[in-house]
């Protein structure tokens, strides 16, 4: 692995932590910033390599406890001033001895002229524009009340999922769920959720039980048995849950995120060693993320990423080769098809509600590879694979069914 692309990578393990003030972070999620002039720059700083305690960010569940040397607060105050920029946030890696700092170009000088000036300074190591993505929901075709039964799941009734849980629920599988915020308290995902990050910029109201995540949530863990609601796909799986997305407007299916804080969910999924990656989002293809992405896959993580339709938003994270791309019908993609119409689902605040997208097929296919990671932990990405789509690029219930008889893919 080349320097910068360990850069780029280390560099975030302490994003949440350190800050040459007290802005930032928490000005990620104002509508009146403009992502679009944001950029991510690394310069060396072999001084940060020390072990001091770190400064709590506001609004921020802090992970690591890392703090700027001055050396470093110094290097990119001068940095700003230097190639005319706004410094929003500062974090270190002691790792590499690498600082890493989120600039605001001003408004009226050219991006694409900063971008040229820091990439010839000899003292910064790699420049990353911010980039959008958007998570790919459709508003609900009908409206359900407080009347969730399983039978009214159609996903979950056309794989035959029932018939698998008595053999497997997807026990001990850790799957990264990087969203929009989940409602912890609805009593079909409390305690469901084996661990909860927010990485994006908290509401003025704290409210965290974003739609989207809540619902993304539901169709992969919901709480089996219990006589008040619907049942995950794998509701024994290890749901690490992270909030990298917010909401465009209040009470909004619709939410957004950036480079920023997806790298920072993704690193932290990394790092706590996530079997399944569930990114029901799509955008620009990103040079930070795509080295993310790449050491997932490397490791032999199985990355899931929804497919927009065409003329949405942009195809990448599911057009990166290795990823299982994931649609609710053909749309000409070559990758997975799974059940994503009229979808019920958990929404925050007790309730539920039927959901169309690609957004909410993904978790299908998440959930199903949970359960035959769960009997065969050994297989790879590309046995898996052999098992959850037919040859019409379906996911069917035969061939899950097959797997919990302990049948094995083709080539064993």
């Amino acid at each position: 692995m080349k320097l910068s692309t360990q850069i780029l990578l280390l560099c975030l393990s302490g994003l949440l932590a350190a800050c040459a003030g007290t802005t930032g972070l928490s000005r990620l999620g104002d509508s009146a910033v403009n992502e679009d002039r944001r950029l991510l720059v690394t310069f060396a700083d072999r001084s940060i390599a020390r072990n001091l305690q770190g400064n709590q960010q506001d609004n921020y569940q802090v992970v690591e406890q890392y703090r700027n040397s001055s050396w470093g607060g110094r290097k990119a105050n001068e940095l700003a001033d230097r190639h005319r920029l706004k410094l929003v946030i500062q974090w270190p890696v002691t790792e590499l001895g690498v600082s890493c700092v989120l600039y605001e170009v001003p408004e009226g000088r050219p991006l694409s002229q900063a971008i040229q000036a820091l990439r010839q300074d000899p003292s910064i190591s790699t420049v990353q524009a911010l980039h959008r993505f958007e998570v790919l929901g459709q508003p609900p075709a009908l409206v359900s009340g407080n009347d969730p039964y399983r039978h009214l799941q159609a996903g979950f009734q056309a794989l035959g999922i029932a018939d698998l849980h008595p053999v497997t629920t997807g026990r001990g599988i850790r799957i990264a769920l990087i969203d929009a915020g989940v409602d912890l308290d609805h009593p079909d995902l409390k305690g469901q959720i084996k661990y909860f990050e927010n990485v994006a910029a908290e509401p003025a109201d704290h409210n965290l039980a974003d739609i989207h995540g809540t619902a993304v949530a539901g169709v992969l863990a919901a709480h089996p048995g219990n006589g008040i609601g619907i049942t995950g796909i794998a509701p024994e799986a290890e749901i690490l849950a992270f909030r990298a997305c917010w909401p465009s407007k209040p009470d909004a299916l619709a939410a957004h995120c950036n480079s920023f804080t997806l790298a920072l969910a993704l690193n932290q999924a990394l790092k706590m060693d996530s079997r399944i990656i569930n990114l029901s989002l799509s955008g620009p293809d990103d040079p930070l993320l795509r080295q993310l992405l790449e050491k997932a896959l490397a490791k032999g993580t199985l990355v899931i990423a929804a497919v927009p339709k065409k003329g949405q938003v942009d195809g990448f994270p599911a057009n990166l080769s290795g990823v299982v791309a994931v649609g609710e019908d053909s749309s000409g993609h070559p990758g997975i098809i799974a059940p994503g119409k009229d979808i019920l689902t958990t929404v925050p605040h007790q309730a539920y509600d039927f959901m169309t997208g690609s957004s909410f097929a993904a978790p299908h296919v998440a959930g199903v590879a949970a359960l035959l990671l769960q009997l065969h932990p050994e297989w790879r990405t590309a046995d898996i694979m052999r098992l959850l789509r037919s040859g019409s690029n379906t996911l069917t219930a035969h061939l899950p069914k097959a797997a919990a008889a302990g049948k094995k893919p083709d080539g064993f």
